[in-house]
């Protein structure tokens, strides 16, 4: 067989490139680390935005339902006047919506 020299060039060129591929490597690492925690607080953030929102939405939500649950239908027999039936039930409806999606007692709404 015959024996394979390297020379000295070669071999501080391959320990050279060696060296860059670590550096890359090594900051490629750090940059998708860095970018990873970035998106995670962003991601909290987003989170805790759209909490606040959503509170907000069922505040409105839970007045709204509140101030027409206390409009009470007018008052008289459902044969003299059969809208009455029709507000009594449509009355009932609104009530009920306000329990449904839980909000607070008539009593907390204004």
């Amino acid at each position: 067989m015959t024996e394979v020299t390297i020379s000295k060039g070669a071999r501080r060129a391959g320990a050279g490139l060696l060296t860059l591929v670590l550096i890359v490597g090594g900051g490629n690492l750090w940059a998708t680390y860095a970018l990873n925690n970035s998106t995670k607080a962003g991601e909290q953030r987003q989170a805790a935005a759209q909490i606040r929102q959503g509170r907000l939405i069922e505040h409105k939500l839970c007045t709204g339902f509140g101030k027409l649950a206390a409009l009470k239908p007018p008052a008289g027999a459902n044969k003299a006047n059969p809208s009455r039936l029709f507000d009594k039930r449509q009355h009932a409806i609104l009530v009920g919506l306000g329990a449904d999606i839980r909000c607070p007692s008539k009593k907390a709404m204004p």
